[in-house]
Order: C-alpha cells, then sequence, then structure tokens
C-alpha cells in the first residue's frame, strides 16, 4: 500500500491539457500495476495530484502504445462498468479517480473521464450522484491528457487529513487496468483494501453539506386513452442532518422516466426483472439487498419497481463510523410500503454483516419480511457468506414455509474460479415487495471458471472456459429445477469474441419437470470487449459500436426452440450513432403450428455537446412468444416509436419527450419537463 501527502496550491493549476505539466506540482506518481493481467503496466501514465482546499486537482499524462478509442462526447452517460455506478470505461480508453474520504468502510466516490473529456460519476451514498465537474481532454499522436477539478464540498465526510484513494486507467484495445497502490493478489481495480493511503492537509467545507431541493414542472399532451393532457408540479428535497447522513423525500412524485429501454423478447419461464430509476427508491439504492448469493435466479427481499408509485415519501440514510443505515416510507392511495437496512463493514473491508426488514400494508392484506447476512473474504482469494431471511403475514400459511436459507464460499484469483452454494426456499416464500423467481426448492450449485491470457504480441487476447450446474428438489414432487451449462470463449486482439455453449435446463410446471433450454448455440461478436480477468468472465463488455450474432436452440416445453439476436451499431459521423436489430424466436411443437415472434428495431442517438443529448427510437414486434415464458411479451403486433432529448444545464435540467421505450407500444403522449435545484447539486 503506497502513501502519498497531495502538494497544496493556493491558485488552481492550469487545466488546460495542451499546457505545459510545469504549472502543476512536481511530485509525480505513476500507474505501474496491470491488475487487468497481473504484470507491470504496458503503457505509461504519470498523474500529478493538487488542492487547494476547495478542490481535488488531478491530471492524467497517458502514452498510448495502441489506437485510442473515444467515442463519447457528453457526460454523464452510463454504459456500465467495474464502476460503482457504471460509466464511460469499457466502452472508451480511461481514467478515473476513487475515493474513500471515511476509509473502506465509508462511502465511495468516483470520478471518471475519457481522452475527449467526456466524463462520468458515480457514489456509492447515492445512485444519482451527479454533481458538477470539470473535467478536459486532449489527444496528441501517441499520448492523450486528462485534468480534473473535483470539488470537495460535493463529497460527504470530506475532511483534512487521511483518505483512501486510488488512480486508474482503463486502455480499451488491451484490456489494461493500471492502478497505483497494489498488491500482486489484487484482482478488482477499485479495492478499497489496496488503494493508497493519502494525506489532504487543507479541506475547506461548511459544518453541513448544502440541501438540495429539486421542483419539476412537467406538461404532457396526452390522448384520452391513457389520461388526456396535464400538467403537474412536485419536488425532491434532501436535508443533510450530519457529514454522511440525510433526510430526504418526495412529494407529488412524477416518474415520467422515458431514457432506459428494457423491453426485449429473449425467451425466459422467469418473470422479468427491471431496474429502478425513480429517484426517491434509488437514493438509498446502496443500503438495501446488500447480500452476497452464489450461483442464484433473481432473488431478493426488496424489489423496488414493484412498489407503485406514491402520493409522497419520507427517508433517511447515513453512514457512520463502520455502521449504514437507510429506511423509508412510501405512502400510496390506501397502501404503505416501508423498509430499513443496517449494514456494518470492518475496517479491514474482510467482513460484511447486514440486516434487512420489508413491509406492505393494504387492505385485506400484511406482509412483513426480515433478512439478515454475513460475509466474510480474506483479503486475496477466498470468501464464505450466510443468509436468512422469515416472511409472514396474509400470504403465509404455514410459518416454516416462509423462510429462505443460503450460503456459499468460493476461490477466485485472475486465472481460476470455483464458487459453491446451498439453499432452502419455503413454498410461501415470496415477499409483496420482493421478488422470487422460484419458491418451493431446496438443493445446490457449482459454479467455475478458467481464464488463460496471451502476450500483447499474440493474435490471442484470452480463452476461457466455464461451466456449472444446480439441483433443486420440491416439495410437493421430486426435482424441481434442474440446469447445466458449459461455455468456450476465445477473444481475439482485434476484438472479436466467438462463444460457443451447451447445456440443458429444467423446471417443474405442477406435476410435470419440462425443459426449458436454451443453452446450446454461438454468439459471435466483433468489437467486442477486452476484459479478460475472472471479475468480468464470460461477458467481456462492449464498445461503443458493436456487431453481434447469437443463436441458442434447445427442448423448450413440448417442442424445440431457436432463438436469433442480431445487432449492429455504426458511428454517424463523430458524435452520431445508429442502431439495427433484428430478433426471432420460433417454437416448434408437435401437431400444431409453431410459434414465431420477430423483434425489429433501429435508433439513432446523437451527443450534441456535453451537456446534451437526441435519440430516436422504432421497433415492431409481431406474433406469439414460446410457451412457457415469463410474462412481458407481446402476442400480436406491437409497435413503439420515441423521441427524447436532455439537456443538462448547472441548476436545471431540461426534458422533452415522446413516446416512452419502456413500453411494447407507443404511448400517445408529449412531454416537456423541467427540474430546477437548488442548494446542492443533483444526487448530492
Amino acid at each position: 500500500m503506497l502513501s502519498l501527502t497531495v502538494p497544496v496550491v493556493h491558485a488552481a493549476p492550469p487545466l488546460d491539457p495542451s499546457a505545459s505539466v510545469a504549472g502543476w506540482p512536481t511530485a509525480a506518481i505513476s500507474l505501474s500495476w496491470d491488475v487487468g493481467h497481473q504484470k507491470a503496466a504496458q503503457n505509461s501514465t504519470i498523474v500529478h495530484v493538487a488542492s487547494d482546499g476547495k478542490y481535488l486537482y488531478v491530471r492524467f499524462d497517458a502514452v498510448q502504445h495502441v489506437p485510442l478509442v473515444a467515442a463519447q462526447h457528453s457526460n454523464d452517460t452510463i454504459s456500465g462498468g467495474s464502476n460503482v455506478n457504471g460509466g464511460i470505461a469499457w466502452t472508451d480508453d480511461a481514467v478515473w479517480v476513487d475515493l474513500w474520504p471515511r476509509g473502506p468502510s465509508g462511502f465511495q466516490y468516483q470520478f471518471e473521464s475519457n481522452a475527449n473529456g467526456a466524463h462520468n460519476e458515480a457514489s456509492s451514498e447515492n445512485v444519482d450522484f451527479e454533481p458538477q465537474w470539470q473535467t478536459r481532454g486532449v489527444a496528441t499522436s501517441g499520448r492523450y491528457t486528462v485534468t480534473m477539478a473535483i470539488p470537495l464540498a460535493v463529497i460527504h465526510g470530506a475532511h483534512a487529513g487521511a483518505w483512501r484513494m486510488q488512480f486508474i486507467r482503463y486502455v480499451r484495445s488491451t484490456g489494461e487496468l493500471n492502478v497505483w497502490s497494489y498488491d500482486a493478489a489484487q484482482t478488482n481495480p477499485d479495492d478499497p483494501a489496496r488503494a493508497g493511503n493519502v494525506t489532504l492537509s487543507v479541506v475547506s467545507r461548511p459544518p453541513l453539506p448544502k440541501p438540495r431541493l429539486g421542483v419539476y414542472g412537467l406538461a404532457e399532451a396526452a390522448s384520452r386513452s391513457i389520461g388526456g393532457s396535464t400538467s403537474r408540479i412536485g419536488a425532491d428535497f434532501s436535508v443533510p442532518v450530519t457529514q454522511t447522513a440525510s433526510f430526504y423525500g418526495t412529494l407529488h412524485p412524477d416518474y415520467s422516466d422515458v431514457e432506459i429501454d428494457q423491453q426485449s423478447i429473449a425467451p425466459t419461464v422467469y418473470q422479468r426483472v427491471f431496474s429502478e430509476v425513480r429517484p426517491f427508491f434509488t437514493q438509498a439504492a446502496g443500503y438495501f439487498n446488500d447480500f452476497n448469493c452464489n450461483i442464484c435466479s433473481e432473488r431478493t427481499t426488496l424489489y423496488t419497481p414493484a412498489i407503485p408509485t406514491p402520493t409522497q415519501g419520507y427517508a433517511f440514510e447515513g453512514r457512520q463510523g463502520n455502521f449504514g443505515l437507510a429506511a423509508f416510507d412510501a405512502i400510496g392511495d390506501d397502501r404503505t410500503d416501508d423498509a430499513t437496512a443496517l449494514n456494518y463493514i470492518s475496517d479491514d473491508n474482510q467482513w460484511n454483516a447486514a440486516f434487512q426488514h420489508v413491509s406492505t400494508n393494504m387492505p385485506g392484506l400484511v406482509d412483513d419480511t426480515n433478512q439478515g447476512g454475513v460475509s466474510w473474504w480474506n483479503g486475496k482469494y477466498v470468501y464464505a457468506y450466510a443468509n436468512y431471511a422469515l416472511e409472514s403475514g396474509t400470504l403465509v400459511s404455514d410459518p416454516d414455509q416462509g423462510e429462505w436459507f443460503d450460503s456459499g464460499a468460493g476461490w477466485i484469483d485472475q486465472h481460476f474460479a470455483i464458487f459453491g452454494a446451498i439453499r432452502k426456499v419455503g413454498d410461501d416464500f415470496d415477499p409483496v415487495d420482493g421478488f422470487d423467481s422460484h419458491s418451493g426448492i431446496a438443493g445446490y450449485g457449482v459454479y467455475s471458471a478458467r481464464v488463460w491470457t496471451f502476450a500483447p504480441q499474440d493474435f490471442l487476447s484470452s480463452i476461457g472456459v466455464d461451466g456449472g450446474f444446480d439441483r433443486y428438489q420440491g416439495v410437493s414432487y421430486g426435482q424441481a429445477q434442474s440446469d447445466n451449462d458449459v461455455l468456450l470463449d476465445v477473444l481475439t486482439k482485434s476484438t472479436i469474441d466467438v462463444q460457443v455453449s451447451s447445456g440443458s435446463d429444467y423446471w417443474r410446471f405442477g406435476s410435470a419437470l419440462e425443459p426449458i433450454s436454451q443453452a446450446g448455440g454461438f454468439s459471435i461478436t466483433y468489437h467486442s470487449g477486452m476484459q479478460n480477468n475472472l471479475n468480468n468472465f464470460p461477458t467481456h463488455g462492449s464498445s461503443a459500436t458493436p456487431t453481434q450474432i447469437q443463436f441458442y436452440t434447445g427442448s423448450y416445453g413440448l417442442g424445440r426452440l431457436d432463438t436469433w439476436f442480431r445487432t449492429s451499431t455504426m458511428r454517424v459521423g463523430n458524435k452520431g450513432s445508429l442502431t439495427f436489430s433484428d430478433d426471432d424466436t420460433a417454437q416448434y411443437l408437435p401437431r400444431a403450428l409453431e410459434n414465431v415472434q420477430w423483434f425489429e428495431g433501429i435508433a439513432y442517438a446523437y451527443q450534441i455537446d456535453a451537456d446534451s443529448s437526441f435519440a430516436i427510437g422504432v421497433r415492431r414486434v409481431v406474433g406469439d412468444p414460446p410457451v412457457p415464458n415469463g410474462g412481458g411479451d407481446c402476442m400480436g403486433t406491437c409497435a413503439n416509436i420515441s423521441v427524447a432529448y436532455h439537456l443538462r444545464l448547472r441548476n436545471e435540467e431540461f426534458y422533452l419527450a415522446y413516446g416512452d421505450p419502456n413500453t411494447l407500444t407507443t404511448v400517445p403522449q408529449a412531454i416537456f419537463k423541467v427540474i430546477f435545484y437548488a442548494g446542492s447539486t443533483k444526487g448530492t
């Protein structure tokens, strides 16, 4: 573990990335270790750091031996990654800073940028963390420079003294993950236990962060079939009570988010899982469901998309020392939903414990679920966990059948991993505000993976093999679920990813154990991701312009099911992209007509500048889904068109949208929405 005292400056160093580094303090650090390949970094990165007590200033000077990838031009682009909340990394070459002002057990903050200066940020405290901060970038032949000015006022718990920090660079074309402070056993670049000890001598901040008020106004022109035209006004607020704790709430909320497309015709017998996008529920999302799980189907005691939009809500979230606490009360029409979470993280980040209570109350129904769990990690390779949950209330006829027990352990390094788990889920375990994909089962599962990596000059980047199986018995009958899967993954230096898979899956419906197999097939991706460590295997991520063809087949229900997925994204100019999708499923049934369904779509996105973007999408679903299936599918023909424009200013956001990509058919509505932020900026 390395140490650093941040030099104090009385004026900001030059943030023009083209300016000489001579204007920065002479002390510098090097990102010398590649966590992705467990060896010395192949591309040099020098970092200068300074602070005037109000800002943390960072400059990255990166030598680039391979072609630079810098497709993103708009800020706050969420595209997934190893980061706290996803971001630009994995689609572009990128650099980022991790901050733990209160040590490994406290909040984590992350600030990242690509070579264009397009940035993203994240916090373990608030999923919607989106403050105003500065980045600038410039690329020249064989190198690029990024400068950052991070306001310390947006970091809860900022103080003069000891912090944990990490500085990271990702090389898109080789998969390098270069870090400053490390040890040879490290597998995660964002590991707080390996981050460096950094001293900030001066931090200027008020006793409490500023409160935040977000007032929205919305005008909607819509057809009578969905309620007609209307206008609304409402507010979200947050009031800090300590440096690391806040009381927050929402009044007459509006959740007209139209940015996230979560529709699919991918066949599944499971109920489909959707991501939460509503700010009231996302603010403290990091405190809830803080439990480990190996080889899991979707199962959680709190699934907030199951909660209808409340008319008002009140909540608290905060962390003090090693403990975190969050609670919310969502009040709706004849219904209240509340949840409480208490978490513990040890100073060495090796022990984690959590407790969670979730309750639903409505006329004729009361449902309560309590869950507790503990996990341990030795800091290198080995971990273990155990969870227990108990549901009680109107829908649980037998207390013994309202239980869920789950425990597991694993071993992982850069090249090999093996995980195992045993679990038992009662027949009546299905929390109203939770999500359980398969109740009434008891059994075990095992998963293992092996990755071989190659030298930079070789044609291949990595070869991976993984496989797993599970066996679950039912309460009323015999075997209730059985899965066997194996996959071979070959990734080349030219970003071509080839996967070949085989296996079988069975699920009990009533008294019959039926096949639901879609494990046999292949996937070919051009412009794939370049992650080749086990933290990301077998999914390597994707570039900003992937082209992919996938085919899967197997016995499904009473017949055979063939599934094709075809998608391609191409650049249109420097800031635009065009995506085509053409998917289909075909189920061939004995002595019956086959079920055939098509998904056709085209979307265009344009990153106007760092603060604004435009997107339009058109799609159509035709035909009937396979049987059985997990719901959410179109029957017959469904068509959708959606248009969205977003502008983010310092204290305002503007949305102009038509339709909704989260519905199968076009919602005949046009929305204009304005949000004004007073006090602290968004998500702080």
